[in-house]
């Protein structure tokens, strides 16, 4: 099919986005469209063009000038917001995953006049079967088709011995021949990433019909996207396309002892996603999302330096919107770079060479290698730290001479004056560093009750830079040898007593002994360790005591990325805990069990179970099915106290709850709380994550913690537009519901009855900050609510 000559309007704008060693050249948008991947093409009169992914087909646009872009072509393909191209010859090679018409061929031979395009839905083996691909690369004559539809998405190989007419060759097939997502491929060496797997694996491909596998490894992130290879072949470059991802560097000279030589983000900590590197010379240019493109070099791989960016989005942060791809080969050195909403963005870079400082840092009165020093750049806030063999390796992209300090926590700070960087010059600095001296510190746990001693009390005294845990002994002592002077947070706790803690304590020569007296009562934030039981028979997501690390699906927050606010420490217990992808480590193919240590509950007259916890049975086929469920047990009978649903009000945030335990058991002296979530195989592939935090009983219902007294409730949703449910436990008294603004003043109130133990509130309340107190006869609790338009 041919396609006349078109002229299309082109926007001409400058740039107001950060730039550095990247000029801005020209802009081209796409109303109504957006953009995916994007490649690059040189035809016979030297013209060259960018070959851009449109949701609608393949942009063929000529940016010989690179001020003016004008679109030759506008050639259709099936309707999808994937699409990636590669060219062989004179052909270009697209893919997408919409519609069911395989791969598209495009012969640019008669450009600028003309195009022609067809479809090749496979031939032999997979004759008219190929539908949908993701991805490709080609190399040496062949394609490779990544993510089809297919041989579960594992990499197909076709002979382009004929560029109009491709042949089936072969595919992935035994150990390790999952899904690939991508893959790059040099000399019958595939490197293919295996997202889902979160790893790259290579392949001996010679041999179409019968590929071998001769290696595996695993990427930071565990969510590989893009590799790439520098020209020598010794070094592979990957990314892993999660919130605050990592550009990571290989040695894989030796593919039975590959290891990772450097990692390096773009804006560390605001989530910022990395796409898709390509290697020039030593250069990594790459697409990053939200924050466009990147060059780093990275002729010294183990020590990689960002020499170069130009930010194509307005927007900032994780999510998948930004600068999808970026082609760096074209003659003239113009890079061409595909803004999912922003368009086309034709550029000229100036490739630079970092300025390196690297060397050895050793005890100066040992000589004993150091690791985890601190080496920061000081004007410049650059920080690294030395590796387990006192090895550092860091630098920037501004010549001059700089302060660099050197700092490990037990040992002297050191500030060297004067060093000299200088753009592909390597400082090699050898430091010493002096050791301060320690200290012993003891103290003793006590039961508040009676001042008895408490043994096998554990005491975790820790900031920033020191983490120490020591355990009191049949005397209630402890000791710690080898402390130093500081400001400390401090937790002590043992099963069957209230946790202390304590922020900003400061310890030094003279503290004197330290006394920590504890409340009996069975309580556990899990900012300390009381070995609690996990177990159960799924593939993945099990419990996991730790800093809860959020999870996003399709770009939105599905696990809570915090513990609850009001306790001790910032630990809970979670399924999984991976973070990144929901789907990449939740509750799959079973359940998921956790068990507390006993409790001797009969000298309470009146216990109530108190807790926190969320819940998501989110995204698949079908409704969720899966619940979470928190029991108690006495070692003979097990009974049911509550079982969340997937649409229980509250699910995927914190929700407090307390349930008074002789409604549902008789207490007795080997109580146990079981919590338990499954992925129940009923189908429908959804997702099932869940969190346990702040467990504790009390007697009656009040609640006492470090000397407060509150009574607790749920208030969903939160925030909300004046329309919520309050939900609580007056235990059959009477109580009061108040509504307070941040001044203080009432603005609503509502008696509460006996019977009573959840309303519907809607009011119109201004936007802004609430505090909600309910008043009952044990007492008195607050909780913040945020009314929103």
């Amino acid at each position: 099919m041919k396609f006349s000559f078109t002229v299309v309007t082109v926007l001409f704008c400058t740039s107001l986005f950060a730039q550095t060693n990247i000029q801005f050249r020209s802009q081209k948008t796409y109303p109504g469209k957006n953009l995916a991947n994007i490649g690059g093409y040189v035809d016979g009169l030297g013209n060259e063009y960018a070959l851009v992914g449109t949701s609608t087909g393949l942009s063929i646009v000529d940016v010989t000038n690179p001020a003016t872009p004008v679109e030759k072509f506008a050639v259709v393909g099936p309707t999808s917001d994937w699409r990636e191209v590669k060219t062989w010859g004179n052909y270009a090679y697209v893919t997408t995953e919409g519609g069911a018409s395989g791969l598209q061929i495009i012969n640019m031979t008669y450009l600028p006049d003309s195009v022609q395009t067809k479809f090749w839905m496979g031939d032999g083996a997979i004759a008219n079967q190929l539908e949908t691909i993701h991805a490709l690369h080609i190399d040496n004559g062949f394609v490779y088709l990544y993510g089809s539809n297919l041989s579960s998405g594992t990499a197909l190989m076709a002979n382009l011995s004929d560029p109009w007419n491709p042949t089936y060759s072969g595919k992935l097939s035994g150990a390790g021949s999952t899904y690939v997502h991508d893959g790059y491929v040099r000399n019958d060496t595939l490197w293919s990433c295996h997202i889902y797997d979160g790893s790259f694996k290579i392949y001996n491909v010679a041999n179409k019909a019968n590929p071998v596998l001769l290696a595996t490894q695993n990427t930071p992130s565990n969510f590989t996207h893009n590799a790439w290879l520098n020209d020598a072949g010794s070094i592979l470059f990957t990314t892993d396309e999660v919130n605050n991802s990592y550009l990571t560097a290989y040695d894989v000279s030796d593919i039975n002892n590959i290891k990772e030589l450097d990692r390096i983000q773009r804006a560390p900590g605001s989530n910022a996603i990395v796409h898709n590197t390509h290697i020039l010379n030593d250069y990594a240019i790459t697409s990053w999302y939200k924050e466009g493109v990147v060059i780093h070099d990275v002729s010294r791989a183990g020590n990689m330096i960002e020499v170069g960016n130009y930010d194509t989005s307005p927007l900032s942060g994780g999510g998948f919107d930004g600068c999808w791809g970026v082609y760096p080969y074209l003659p003239s050195g113009t890079i061409v770079a595909s803004d999912i909403s922003q368009g086309l963005f034709v550029l000229t870079p100036t490739y630079v060479r970092g300025c390196y400082l690297e060397g050895i840092i050793t005890d100066t009165l040992s000589g004993v290698s150091l690791n985890n020093v601190k080496v920061e750049i000081l004007t410049a806030g650059k920080i690294k730290n030395s590796n387990s063999l006192g090895e550092y390796k860091t630098g920037l992209l501004t010549a001059g001479s700089y302060s660099v300090q050197y700092s490990k926590p037990g040992y002297i700070t050191k500030v060297l004056s004067g060093v000299a960087l200088n753009n592909g010059v390597l400082n090699n600095l050898n430091v010493q560093l002096m050791p301060i001296q320690s200290m012993t510190i003891n103290g003793q746990v006590k039961r508040a009750s009676n001042n008895a001693s408490l043994a096998n009390a554990t005491v975790h005294l820790h900031n920033i830079d020191f983490d120490f845990v020591v355990t009191s002994d049949v005397n209630g002592n402890f000791s710690q040898s080898g402390f130093f002077s500081g400001t400390y947070d401090v937790e002590v706790g043992k099963w069957g007593q209230v946790t202390y803690c304590a922020s900003g304590v400061v310890i030094n020569n003279s503290t004197g002994s330290l006394t920590y007296a504890l409340q009996d009562g069975y309580y556990d934030d899990f900012s300390l360790d009381f070995n609690w039981i996990t177990g159960g028979n799924a593939t993945s997501g099990a419990w996991v005591k730790g800093v809860p690390i959020g999870t996003t699906n399709a770009g939105q927050p599905v696990a809570p990325g915090s513990d609850v606010t009001n306790d001790c420490g910032n630990q809970a217990f979670v399924t999984g805990n991976g973070g990144g992808s929901a789907g990449s480590d939740d509750v799959d193919n079973g359940n998921v069990v956790l068990t507390s240590p006993v409790m001797n509950l009969s000298s309470y007259v009146d216990p109530y179970i108190h807790y926190s916890r969320w819940f998501v049975n989110t995204g698949g086929a079908t409704t969720g099915n899966d619940t979470l469920t928190i029991k108690v047990s006495d070692g003979t009978t097990t009974a049911l106290v509550e079982r969340v649903l997937f649409s229980t009000p509250g699910n995927g945030t914190w929700v407090n709850k307390s349930y008074r335990l002789s409604d549902f058991i008789t207490p007795g002296s080997v109580m146990r709380i079981i919590v338990e979530t499954a992925d129940w195989p009923s189908g429908g592939g959804h997702l099932v994550e869940a969190g346990l935090d702040l467990m504790k009983i009390t007697e009656g219902l009040t609640t006492s913690l470090n000397n407060t007294t509150e009574m607790r409730f749920d208030v969903y949703p939160n925030p909300n537009s004046g329309e919520f449910d309050l939900a609580f436990n007056l235990d059959g008294n009477n109580g009061l519901v108040e509504i307070l603004d941040m001044t203080g003043r009432v603005v609503y109130s509502q008696k509460l009855n006996p019977a009573q133990s959840q309303i519907k509130i809607n009011q119109k309340f201004a936007e802004g900050m609430y505090m909600i107190k309910l008043t009952g006869t044990y007492g008195s609790g607050m909780k913040k609510m945020i009314i929103t338009k």
